[in-house]
């Protein structure tokens, strides 16, 4: 049977052209999935302020959480700090020459113009120095408080020398300090931010958690075994994780744990969609394929052939083509990962030096699962080419007719657009971006379904175009009767088109929604007059807050402290962990500048040891009004709070929201101010109040309250240019496999078009009858693509936006239809205008 494949493969090159394609691509795309998943696992960037360490011992991010059934983990979104004790544990290990805890600060330097500009820069005591290993180029060691070091560069940057001063941006002000030295390191230019050193003693003062460290580093002696150390810090501090070789940077750059996890949640989200996307495409050429060659199964089957070895030479075939194909297009998968990782880095989501990981198994796994998406799209395809009889075969190779359904596959087709249309409705229940992301899924299922019924559904709305098109002249009856006899043959080109359609208006447009959802949100919830923004690292001071409080002009401020928390959540019958998108806010203003749209209880209660929830977040957790919920905090400090308020205004103001009290301690410094103007002050005379103490307050600036709405829509589209991305690459591979199986199924028509020629017909009169039949594919793929999104579509607008009717992007319907069109005429006119250039008794003499 390998024999006979073989020499089929050989024999059919050109038939077999067109499935070698799409299996390729669809290598090639798993692959580029496959490359990202490893990077957002695997990938790191070179350490540079523990380039020195052989080891640096970081808090757990992981949390666990017991279900009914089975144990759950979740990462925390903050960094875990490590108890001082820790140094002392480590310290006495043997190997160990040097161990010192790091307070990690995040400090502005005013500029030396001081023009309200800041430099962010990343503080530390200068006892952590030999991590680097930094060395003094110049001066000395901080010898009190009073004194810092700076690293090369950001003595460069501010045009500082020893003896100069240079002021920080503190919660008690601007205090300034003297250069006692300036530091270099071995590789300067792998610096990716500027370092300060200061006193150990000023670091821990500065410190927001000075009981605790964000990581402790480890030197070793020379000639110590770095193995057998690293499992006696791991048995020494159990509570901790060890960081070494090339797992430091995890502990070092935060952005690179944030950049790693989204390449993993974008390519799995991505990779899913592709495989499942590349099954409707590679079964569809390869039933064009069969069709194509069901004369010759008659004639194998009339030799003495049995149908089971029909469908295993089928099937051997498959499985050498998609082998060929899947190793062929795994290679190029290298690049498409690369551009979708420099287009992540140009857009700022992941860090521009972290490199894609690769290694061999995204390629065999991409060759593995086209080899299986191949095989299993052709059984049935072989086994319905197997059990057609050669006589009925040779007749329905001359003149296709209607198929009838076999009743499996209408109760399959019916299953799948009940499911599509259940999961459309899972925004109605969960009003949060995971509610929105099942359009995508419920469009899916609605194609596939739509595939399964095939010339059940195509059947009246060929009838309905056979009948216009009669009533042209002879070119329309020819188009009328081409796709009345073959509904299957229209059927298999029509699904790929449907799922590019759908899929199109979908995705973009479920972008559309959520990003004016969250604009409605904060327009008619925000009660704020302005707003103060901290431009630098430190955030907004607490002298800042409290100087704005005392102003005559001030009615009521708080700041917005951003952050994420973990709640169980009841999904599918069992606790999951659930990351929640929270803000901090002051309790007693709260009611009074944010208005989140509570729908239970009173945002007025919101006290320290309470919580307020958006309403389906509070669904999910089980909990109403009242109740008491276990909430994971950002780094990982369990708190239990009592509900007393939901809201329905989630996209725009999160998705919890804590008294800032309860969330100083456990995450980053507060981002944002509102202010609102007190009685008988407008906005102007607050403004002009707060312009004064931004004079004398560098890294603040002010911002209006549409600049606040607009940051939140720029955060949005951030997101949607990701998803966007990864659209447009399963869209081109889609394309591809349009214009693949069109032009394989209009080649497969040359001894059609040859008869016509026989008899008589121009050939200007074919090709109008092909553009006829194309404007018919089209017609049937834009409706039902249509029909495919708007059923999500309209139950998403309807959950985020109150009506049925989605805000399509300009232009969006008219890019889609004109491309449809466009692809479609060019797969379908190509190969026409070639084989009408052929003489007619020349096609109709040839082999197959």
């Amino acid at each position: 049977m390998l024999s006979v494949a073989l020499k089929t493969l050989r024999a059919r090159k050109g038939a077999f052209a067109g499935t070698f394609l799409a299996l390729a691509c669809a290598s090639c795309l798993v692959t580029a999935s496959g490359v990202l998943v490893e990077s957002g696992l695997r990938a790191s960037v070179e350490p540079y302020r523990y380039a020195g360490a052989e080891a640096v011992l970081g808090g757990d991010p992981a949390v666990e959480f017991d279900g009914r059934h089975r144990t759950t983990g979740a990462v925390l979104p903050e960094p875990v700090g490590l108890p001082r004790e820790t140094v002392q544990e480590v310290a006495g290990l043997t190997g160990v020459r040097t161990v010192v805890g790091d307070h990690r600060l995040s400090l502005d330097v005013v500029s030396p113009e001081r023009d309200g500009e800041v430099t962010p820069v990343s503080g530390h005591g200068w006892d952590t120095a030999p991590l680097g290993p930094f060395t003094l180029v110049d001066g000395e060691a901080p010898g009190d408080t009073g004194e810092v070091v700076v690293d090369a560069p950001l003595a460069e940057t501010l045009q500082v020398t020893v003896g100069d001063r240079v002021e920080l941006v503190e919660d008690g002000g601007i205090r300034p300090y003297e250069v006692s030295g300036v530091a270099g390191h071995e590789d300067d230019a792998r610096a990716r931010e500027h370092v300060l050193f200061l006193h150990p003693d000023e670091a821990a003062r500065l410190s927001p958690a000075p009981d605790s460290f964000q990581a402790v580093g480890v030197v070793a002696e020379e000639g110590a075994d770095v193995d057998r150390l690293a499992d006696e810090l791991v048995a020494a501090v159990p509570d901790a994780v060890v960081y070494e070789d090339g797992t430091v940077d995890r502990v070092e750059f935060i952005d690179v744990g944030e950049g790693r996890s989204l390449l993993l949640l974008v390519a799995l989200s991505f990779g899913g969609l592709a495989l499942l996307i590349a099954l409707f495409v590679a079964t569809t050429t390869l039933a064009l394929v069969t069709d194509r060659r069901l004369r010759e199964f008659a004639v194998l089957r009339a030799i003495g052939a049995t149908p089971r070895q029909v469908a295993r030479m089928v099937c051997v075939e498959t499985l050498l083509l998609s082998l060929i194909a899947g190793v062929s297009g795994s290679v190029p998968g290298v690049l498409v990962a690369e551009a979708l990782r420099s287009y992540f880095a140009h857009l700022g989501a992941v860090p521009a030096d972290l490199t894609p990981a690769l290694g061999p198994l995204p390629f065999l796994v991409a060759v593995l699962l086209v080899v299986a998406t191949a095989v299993v799209g052709t059984l049935g395809v072989a086994a319905s080419a197997a059990r057609t009889s050669p006589v009925e075969a040779l007749r329905e190779t001359r003149a296709p007719g209607p198929v009838e359904l076999p009743g499996w596959r209408r109760g399959l087709g019916l299953l799948c657009l009940l499911l599509g249309v259940s999961a459309a409705m899972t925004p109605l229940g969960m009003r949060t971006e995971a509610g929105a992301a099942g359009t995508g899924g419920a469009v899916l299922v609605l194609v596939l379904g739509i595939a399964l019924l095939g010339p059940a559904l195509t059947g009246p709305l060929l009838g309905a175009a056979g009948r216009l098109l009669r009533r042209l002249p002879v070119s329309g009856f020819l188009a009328a009767a081409a796709t009345a006899a073959d509904p299957r043959r229209f059927a298999t080109l029509l699904t790929p088109l449907v799922l590019a359609v759908g899929f199109t208006l979908t995705m973009v447009t479920t972008q559309s929604v959520l990003g004016a959802a969250a604009e409605r949100q904060v327009d008619e919830g925000l009660g704020a007059d302005a707003v103060l923004r901290a431009t630098g690292s430190s955030g907004v001071p607490p002298q800042v807050v409290a100087r704005v409080s005392a102003l005559p002009e001030t009615g009521a401020e708080s700041i917005l402290r951003d952050t994420s928390v973990i709640v169980r959540a009841d999904l599918f019958g069992d606790s999951e962990p659930m990351e929640l998108r929270a803000q901090g806010v002051s309790a007693g203003a709260a009611g009074t500048l944010l208005d989140p749209g509570v729908v239970a209880g009173d945002l007025s209660d919101l006290r320290p040891g309470t919580v307020a929830l958006e309403s389906s977040s509070a669904d999910l957790a089980g909990v109403g009004v009242g109740d008491e919920l276990e909430v994971v905090l950002g780094e990982g400090t369990p708190a239990t709070v009592r509900l007393v308020a939901e809201y329905e205004r989630g996209l725009g103001f999160g998705q919890a929201l804590f008294p800032e009290q309860d969330l100083e301690a456990h995450s980053g410094p507060p981002r944002r101010l509102l202010v609102g103007a007190a009685e008988g002050y407008g906005r102007q005379r607050l403004e002009e109040a707060l312009a004064s103490v931004i004079a004398d307050q560098p890294g603040l600036e002010a911002e209006s309250v549409d600049d606040l709405a607009a940051d939140g829509r720029s955060e949005s589209r951030v997101a949607a240019w990701i998803n966007f991305a990864g659209l447009g690459v399963i869209l081109a591979y889609v394309a591809i496999g349009v214009l693949n199986s069109l032009v394989m199924a209009t080649a497969g028509r040359s001894r059609e078009f040859a008869l016509l020629r026989l008899i008589g017909t121009e050939r200007r009169m074919v090709v109008r009858t092909v553009l006829l039949e194309t404007v018919v594919l089209v017609a049937a793929a834009v409706l039902l693509g249509t029909i495919v999104a708007l059923v999500p579509l309209s139950v998403l607008s309807v959950a985020f936006l109150g009506s049925p009717f989605p805000p399509w992007p300009e232009g969006l319907y008219v890019m889609v239809v004109g491309a449809t069109a466009l692809i479609c005429a060019v797969a379908v006119l190509a190969p026409t205008t070639v084989m009408l250039r052929r003489h007619p008794g020349q096609t109709v003499g040839a082999d197959e």
